[in-house]
């Protein structure tokens, strides 16, 4: 008889740079039987609009508090995220 498999949440999450399929494909393999998910980072562009774009742009900051692109993302095309811990 089958039994359901538990669904199971992964301990990290690996972004990949859109177009880098072998690292993708190298990433996949190596972690997936550990339970860490590898996915392609989905965006296509810059989100934000520049502050004269909106006529509440002397309200908003104006220092970007991004930090610093992790040197991984920049040398090895991934970027790894931990998972959140369990909410009990």
């Amino acid at each position: 008889m089958f039994e359901p498999q538990a669904a199971f949440e992964p301990t990290a999450l690996i972004v990949v740079r859109a177009g880098a399929v072998d690292r993708f494909a190298a990433l996949k393999s190596a972690f997936a039987p550990e339970g860490i998910e590898v996915v392609w980072d989905r965006r296509l562009g810059e989100r934000r609009r520049s502050p004269s774009d909106s006529a509440e742009a002397a309200d908003r900051r104006r220092r970007d508090r991004r930090g610093p692109i992790p040197a991984s993302w920049s040398l090895l095309d991934f970027l790894v995220v931990s998972a959140p811990a369990p909410v009990s």
